[in-house]
């Protein structure tokens, strides 16, 4: 291109269609080769005429190859410039006729890439367009028909006579029917395609819109036109239905789609007035008769019309076509006008399968109405003739007048779209019923279960325990119970660390005689817990149910029973010290009482045991029980070869030593250190029988004399640095210390407290 001359033009030129010939790669290479010749537009080129000839000869030459659609978006896609307006400048530099521009617009709307798509669709539809300026006149026959013709001709666009033969069909032709003329060479053998053409271009004289768009990728349907032209379309019953004919017929997903238009713009489309004005005088050729401006739709004109125009519409399908891409309902106003309609339309009560029988696809727009649906009173919207409508007359007075939170399908579709990302727009939608009928939203949802049950273990979370504790609310149990014992369990279990929830736990498993099978069928952490609270008047229960487990379970059921013995302990500490309030004090007083069973039945197993870790600690705790309670269940476990009584005497006999002078700190703890590591158990014993009365005798350090005082202050902060105490003794050693910490500075717990700290610190 660059060296041609017109002397070696006609060689040039067979050689780049040569290239084009090769197929795919060569089309490619021209088209690109030809859009970098017009976005350079180098002027001051010695053969600037030559090379614009060449240029457009090859450009046409390449379109009427089968793969130029492929070839010509594939070039455009590699633009590494904006591609805005390049099709106007390729027109024009290259004088592409009419009929060409048609061309590669089509070819342009096989992009894959949305945006090209777009372009190319818009390019096409602006040519066309420019053929009909003058409204009052028709569209000359023989444009249409050049444009066909070349189509039809042209392979590389011929798969686009269909996308064009729906666009001409909007088109007033003063011709009609128009059909491509048979190629000159094949007229002697196909003399009866006129008919054949007659046939293939029939339909283009049909006002389809849905067809003309369908095919360009964004679809104007009747929903959009009725919109765009405003409530004026619904001014009278005439001028609905002659709108509305032009549509025919009017199919049920149509109708459906114009009633989401409209209940989406009732208050909105003051200003279209004037578009409806321009389009009634467009295609009347006359000026609108003055008429009552509307500021909204008149929904009956628009129903009375479609019911006239469809008389078979089935409106049941026309809710159910509900679903469809950007179907909203904006506010309560809007869902108002939308039941009205279908009130107006069909007497039958609303179909609820069509909103609640399963999730939409536009998720969105089934909360939009599912939103205002159960916030509706019963005259505009209700669910009371629900086929799955709970049926608990203890229940009947609760809730709103619609039936909403009765309606099992309306609950089981919030689930589903709480677990697809709607959780927020469904929580939002539970605040009435959790404040004002928990009970029966948490029933409706035990009938429900989903892939992860999270909205149901969510309002569980939120409404069991207020239930629980609500003696009168006991029936609200019992159902839960028969209809979801899964969910009834997992309530249980969240809410028993709630010491007045525990308790009511216990009565309610009595009431409904379902202990044993919550014991079975919850985790350790729980079930021994509720064992020692249900059992508290009969230990003899408790023992054999503990029995049991640990022949089965062995040391995973032990652990879980050591844990609750430091927590006994742990809490007996603080309620000695009076910093525990009702109802906390009574549940930490039947663990304590259950202390002797676990300490009896877990001792009896000792040497089943597999874990070390586990015997020790369970002897240290079995030391701290014993030292705390001198009753007949702690003499009956073995501490030491000479028994408890002798240890214990022994044991004070070291603290008068030491608090009378005789034997300083460090002789002390060097002592117990010694004691805590020996593989004498006698000496082991009294290791631990000091420590457990140092532990019991902290809350009576305020009544110390100073010198004692600072003496066991001391001897407590020397027994935390020289870690003499793990486990459960650490815990309640710290425990001391952060309670002194809070008292005031000039008190003896605080003073007690600094010289305990300076002790572990130097």
């Amino acid at each position: 291109l660059q060296g041609a001359t017109d002397a070696d033009r006609e060689s040039v030129r067979r050689e780049l269609c040569q290239l084009v010939d090769y197929g795919h790669d060569g089309c490619l290479l021209l088209l690109q080769v030809c859009l970098d010749e017009v976005l350079l537009n180098d002027r001051e080129a010695k053969n600037l005429q030559l090379k614009h000839d060449l240029l457009s000869a090859t450009f046409r030459y390449c379109l009427d190859k089968t793969y130029f659609s492929t070839c010509f978006c594939e070039a455009l896609m590699r633009i590494k410039t904006g591609t805005d307006g390049l099709l106007e400048t390729l027109s024009s530099a290259l004088e592409l006729s009419a009929a060409e521009k048609v061309g590669i617009g089509l070819a342009l709307s096989d992009s894959d890439n949305s945006g090209m798509k777009l372009k190319g669709q818009q390019f096409a539809i602006a040519q066309i367009e420019e053929l009909c300026l003058n409204p009052n006149q028709s569209v000359p026959n023989d444009q249409i028909h050049e444009i066909v013709v070349f189509l039809h001709q042209t392979d590389g666009l011929a798969k686009h006579m269909d996308t064009f033969s729906n666009i001409a069909s909007l088109l007033e032709v003063g011709q009609s029917p128009f059909f491509a003329p048979i190629p000159k060479e094949q007229h002697d053998v196909q003399s009866i395609n006129h008919s054949r053409h007659l046939e293939m271009y029939l339909d283009s004289t049909n006002d389809d819109f849905e067809s003309l768009l369908s095919e360009i990728g964004k679809e104007i349907s009747m929903a959009d036109i009725v919109t765009e032209l405003g409530y004026g379309c619904t001014v009278d019953s005439t001028q609905c239905k002659e709108i509305l004919s032009t549509f025919q017929p009017l199919d049920d997903v149509a109708i459906s789609k114009l009633l989401g238009a409209v209940i989406g713009t009732q208050n909105s489309l003051a200003e279209a007035h004037n578009t409806y004005a321009t389009f009634v005088s467009a295609i009347r050729n006359t000026h609108l008769s003055e008429s009552p401006q509307l500021t909204t739709w008149n929904t009956d004109v628009l129903v009375d019309s479609i019911n006239e125009l469809a008389p078979s519409t089935n409106w049941v399908h026309v809710m159910e076509s509900l679903d469809h891409e950007g179907f909203s309902i904006p506010d309560e106003a809007a869902f108002c006008l939308l039941m009205n309609i279908y009130g107006r339309a069909c007497k039958d009560p609303f179909p609820l399968h069509a909103v609640c029988g399963s999730m939409w696809t536009n998720t969105e727009g089934q909360i939009s109405f599912l939103k205002h649906a159960i916030s509706a009173p019963a005259t505009i919207f209700t669910f009371a003739h629900s086929s799955r409508l709970l049926a608990l007359p203890d229940f009947a007075s609760l809730g709103p007048g619609n039936h909403a939170w009765f309606c099992l399908d309306l609950l089981e579709v919030l689930c589903q779209l709480a677990e697809v990302g709607h959780t927020v727009s469904v929580r939002s939608m539970l605040d009435y019923p959790l404040g004002h009928c928990p009970e029966l939203l948490l029933v409706g949802l035990g009938h429900i279960n989903t892939a992860y049950n999270l909205l149901q273990f969510e309002v569980l979370s939120c409404a069991f325990p207020a239930i629980l504790k609500d003696a009168t609310k006991r029936n609200v149990v019992n159902y839960l119970w028969h209809i979801n014992p899964c969910l009834t369990l997992r309530g249980f279990v969240d809410a028993h660390s709630d010491p007045s929830c525990l308790l009511r736990i216990v009565d309610v498993c009595h009431d409904l005689k379902i202990l044993s099978a919550v014991l079975e069928s919850t985790p350790f952490a729980f079930s021994i817990r509720l064992a020692a609270a249900a059992c508290r008047k009969d230990h003899s229960h408790l023992e054999k149910w503990l029995t049991e487990k640990l022949t089965v379970y062995k040391d995973g059921f032990v652990e879980e029973c050591v844990n609750f013995l430091k927590e006994a302990m742990n809490a007996a500490s603080y309620v000695v010290e009076g910093t525990t309030e009702q109802p906390q004090a009574s549940v930490v007083d039947t663990y304590w009482e259950a202390c002797p069973p676990f300490i009896k039945v877990l001792q009896s197993h000792l040497g089943q045991l597999l874990s070390n870790q586990l015997s020790d600690e369970l002897r240290e705790l079995c030391a701290l029980y014993e030292s705390r309670n001198q009753g007949p269940v702690a003499r009956d476990i073995p501490t030491s070869e000479g028994g408890s009584d002798d240890v214990e005497v022994e044991a004070n006999a070291y603290f008068h030593q030491m608090f009378s002078g005789q034997i300083n700190i460090d002789v002390m703890i060097q002592m117990l250190t010694r004691f805590k590591e020996s593989p004498d158990k006698r000496e082991q014993s009294i290791f631990n029988c000091m420590i457990s009365n140092l532990f019991e005798e902290y809350k009576f350090f305020t009544k110390y004399p100073d010198k004692q005082l600072k003496l066991a202050a001391v001897l407590f902060g020397s027994l935390i640095k020289h870690e003499l105490v793990a486990h459960l003794g650490l815990g309640i050693a710290l425990r001391a210390v952060l309670d002194a910490l809070r008292k005031s500075v000039d008190s003896k717990v605080a003073q007690i407290c600094f010289i305990l700290v300076s002790t572990y610190v130097h």
